[in-house]
């Protein structure tokens, strides 16, 4: 009691509050450690302000009682809410005047509210513990443990460096041309005229992230690669597994390749051990975005004629340009005679939608989200702007600043790359994530998919095959592999 009584931390638990929410409610998709550098961030304001209070009222208990509710309003206005915001900014003030008009001892009050955060921040990290410890998760199989096996071409030569760029949504060229009515010259065309093979069909084989690059980097389906003892377990966690040390680059790995990726902070498709990671200097990440519209500030930038998640907009803009940019340096540091495997998810044109089709900033009209299909529509409105229309307008800028990254990867590269453009899935403009029977199944299967590969290379893509394809397809002509690929799946030859 006494030690509660001299160090008034409620603030410091304050502030780390959006975070613990925002793991209780995502935690099937979080690693352990998400979310420590914003509550790190948050604490050193919290310091700050503890500080300068402590000079301007002589006391940290006193200084205490201002900061707290200051906290909720900094790190908490949004999900509070306008009028919950002014109560909070209300109280800090009052209390603030009050204290300078007279000193009292609050220390008291320190350890009841020392005690109450205790118990407000104690019960999410408790249940979220509990729950997170569900024995019916899912797990790997045999299979994902089975090592590929990989032959270096017998006369000596260098392989290729591969490109796997995942561009996040990038549907197939003639439904996007047809549907969403825009000219091929700003999709397929982009690619095709750099000597690409634009692939006319190629279908993804799952409608998520996650189970679409899991299921194509470990060449199974997702039921082959786990055993799922309760199919209404939503424990995506085993999925970030099998993207981190998936089968293809461990395969990679040990013909001598390294790993080098462009992460786009989300959190399932994260890989393990890169010898280099290509990211900018403020990179948030999945939770730091969500956190972010957490607090203050979606209040305060309409106030100043800006949209409520601008901040946030520009974020994101600035981590799509930035691996664009820098895309052609993957390179760096890599010695030359080590081949590499360049794994680069660009989320976009997936939403949010932040370029217009030349690039300019777009204004936000709601709070930051990564919300497709009809979770989308929940927050703008059927009657919102048009999903087709702002989805084609980024698509438009994405695939042009594409074909400026391809044109510096292959100026910048030592011997000709494969590079592969491959759509996860498709937009989401008729999509509802929860009742399939109201999704347009085509608009969603459907993906981009484009290959460039070395002259000679003997590459047979074939049209009409899925994603689980492209890696048995790649092995078969660079090293020897022994795999026959079909629409159906994959299978080894006898």
């Amino acid at each position: 009691m006494g030690q509660l009584s001299r160090i008034p931390v409620y603030p410091f638990l304050v502030a780390a509050l959006p975070v613990i929410y925002f793991h209780e409610t995502n935690f099937r998709q979080l690693a352990v450690g998400d979310g420590t550098r914003m509550v790190v961030l948050y604490w050193v304001i919290t310091g700050i302000l503890l500080f300068l209070g402590r000079l301007i009222w002589k006391d940290a208990h006193r200084a205490a009682l201002v900061v707290a509710p200051l906290a909720v309003v900094l790190f908490l206005g949004n999900r509070v809410g306008g009028v919950l915001t002014l109560v909070f900014a209300a109280i800090a003030v009052a209390l603030g005047v009050l204290l300078l008009l007279r000193t009292p001892d609050v220390r008291r009050a320190s350890v009841l509210l020392n005690l109450v955060m205790v118990v407000l921040v104690g019960m999410p990290i408790v249940q979220t513990v509990f729950a997170s410890r569900a024995h019916d998760a899912p797990i790997p199989t045999a299979l994902f443990s089975d090592p590929l096996t990989l032959h270096l071409p017998q006369d000596g030569s260098q392989p290729p460096d591969i490109y796997f760029l995942l561009l996040d949504a990038l549907g197939q060229p003639d439904f996007i041309e047809r549907n969403y009515r825009l000219p091929r010259k700003f999709l397929a065309d982009v690619l095709e005229q750099r000597g690409f093979q634009v692939l006319r069909r190629t279908d993804s084989n799952y409608q998520q992230t996650a189970l679409s690059l899991s299921s194509s980097l470990n060449l199974g389906y997702v039921h082959e690669l786990l055993d799922i003892p309760d199919p209404e377990n939503a424990d995506r966690r085993v999925l970030a597994r099998l993207v981190a040390k998936n089968r293809v680059v461990r395969a990679l790995k040990d013909i001598g390749y390294d790993l080098v990726t462009y992460p786009s902070g989300y959190p399932l498709t994260r890989m393990e051990d890169p010898a280099r990671k290509h990211r900018p200097l403020i990179n948030p990440t999945f939770l730091e975005y969500y956190v972010i519209e957490d607090g203050i500030l979606p209040l305060l930038l309409p106030l100043i004629g800006r949209g409520p998640a601008d901040f946030s907009f520009a974020l994101r803009r600035n981590r799509l340009e930035y691996v664009f940019d820098h895309l052609d340096e993957a390179r760096a540091g890599i010695p030359d005679d080590h081949p590499v495997f360049v794994f680069a998810h660009i989320m976009a044109p997936h939403p949010p939608f932040v370029f217009s089709r030349k690039g300019e900033p777009l204004r936000s009209r709601k709070t930051f989200a990564f919300a497709d299909g009809n979770h989308w529509y929940d927050i703008h409105g059927r009657d919102g702007p048009s999903y087709r229309i702002m989805y084609g307008e980024q698509l438009i800028y994405v695939m042009k600043r594409l074909g400026e990254a391809v044109d510096a990867i292959l100026a910048a590269s030592p011997r000709p790359p494969v590079i592969i453009v491959q759509g996860d899935h498709g937009p989401g403009s008729k999509l509802h994530l929860v009742r399939a029977m109201y999704s347009d199944h085509e608009e969603r299967f459907g993906i981009f998919n484009a290959w460039y590969t070395p002259r000679g290379m003997g590459l047979a893509v074939e049209d009409k095959s899925t994603a689980l394809n492209t890696f048995p397809t790649l092995f078969n002509a660079l090293f020897n592999a022994a795999f026959r690929s079909g629409r159906t799946g994959i299978f080894l030859r006898e």
